[in-house]
């Protein structure tokens, strides 16, 4: 699985110069602060929360950036959150987060929604994690995101990004399922370029 997720961020970074278009072609690079729920490990009740930031980049290849209608491209994400003790254990996690994939966006004058499908690796560290019959302090694993978000223009190089949401699986290993449901929210800045 791992594979598969990094021979398609590698296609997608070697196909996107490729696609892009001179006259179609815009970007955008966001810097946001992000707040995250995720369930808790086997054994354990209830969830716990993070916190951190994450910053994306978005390369726009079909759709003209100065016109209203949709946009689709491919974006780049990274993120890493994270909490002191996961409810109350001994332990704590920080989650970084490297995916990549598809963006649709509806192109308007000062609202910008989007939605995106994100593929990729999550790394666990700082934490406590059963590996190969022991416990290892870090992990990684594969990582799904799907979410949305919604930018308010300022100018056209600048926006906020009032909210985004995402839900975030990851497959760490936890003596259970190896799955874990993250529900992340942020807020950020984001500039533009060829809009």
């Amino acid at each position: 699985m791992q594979r598969a997720a990094l021979s398609l961020l590698v296609i997608l970074s070697l196909a996107l110069p490729c696609a892009a278009q001179p006259d179609t072609h815009s970007a955008n690079i966001d810097v946001r602060y992000s707040a995250q729920i995720s369930n808790a490990g086997p054994g354990n009740c209830g969830c716990f929360s993070l916190q951190g930031g994450a910053a994306d980049l978005f390369l726009n290849f079909i759709g003209i950036g100065a016109n209203h209608g949709p946009g689709l491209g491919a974006a780049v994400d990274i993120g890493s959150e994270h909490t002191s003790s996961v409810n109350g254990a001994a332990y704590g996690l920080t989650l970084t987060t490297f995916t990549a994939g598809p963006r649709v966006v509806l192109r308007g004058h000062r609202l910008e929604p989007f939605g995106q499908a994100l593929f990729g690796f999550a790394h666990g560290s700082n934490s406590s994690f059963p590996v190969g019959g022991s416990l290892a302090a870090s992990a990684n694993a594969f990582a799904l995101d799907i979410g949305g978000a919604m930018d308010y223009y300022l100018n056209n190089r600048l926006s906020i990004r009032l909210v985004q949401a995402d839900y975030l699986r990851t497959s760490l290993p936890n003596l259970g399922s190896n799955w874990q449901n993250n529900l992340r929210i942020a807020v950020g800045v984001t500039l533009h370029f060829g809009r």
